[in-house]
């Protein structure tokens, strides 16, 4: 069982994907538009994958954004991982009451989480290996979940 505060952004990216890596089964997100997290690397799209075609009949993937149109435009392996594992991975746009929230959460089978203060800093708690502790984030990403949302759809209609 391990917390620490991450200052810097490089600090916050090897703690995304250790995040990442440890998530077997169960990972949620919360975030503005998930350009700070970076899911397009390669490896980060890997370690997805991974958690989305094990075998576990618990898998789940659940990401909220607050701003869909750069998931839209600009996550396109994140957009085609949608295509092959819905429904195990959803990706639901928050209402717009919820655009006031600053946080971004990334929380791996309940007990691994790193919680960013404010979007715009990389300010923020890694925890490991302590469902304790990361119980209240877990909680707040339910609050989250239940004000509702669009979800996103890997499927584009053209004329």
């Amino acid at each position: 069982m391990s917390s620490r505060l991450i200052t810097h952004w490089s600090e916050h990216d090897s703690a995304v994907q250790e995040i990442l890596e440890r998530s077997p089964s169960r990972l949620l997100i919360f975030d503005e538009d998930l350009s700070a997290l970076k899911l397009e690397r390669p490896e980060r799209i890997a370690a997805l994958s991974r958690l989305l075609s094990c075998e576990q009949a618990s898998k789940q993937l659940t990401i909220v954004v607050q701003k869909a149109e750069f998931v839209r435009q600009y996550s396109p392996r994140l957009m085609a991982l949608l295509a092959v594992h819905a429904p195990v991975l959803t990706i639901i746009h928050a209402p717009p009451h919820l655009e006031a929230l600053t946080d971004s959460l990334l929380i791996a089978d309940g007990k691994h989480a790193l919680v960013r203060f404010h979007r715009d800093h990389a300010r923020c708690r890694q925890i490991l290996d302590d469902v304790e502790e990361c119980q209240p984030y877990a909680k707040r990403f339910d609050e989250i979940l239940g004000e509702g949302g669009d979800r996103l759809s890997a499927i584009t209609l053209g004329l």
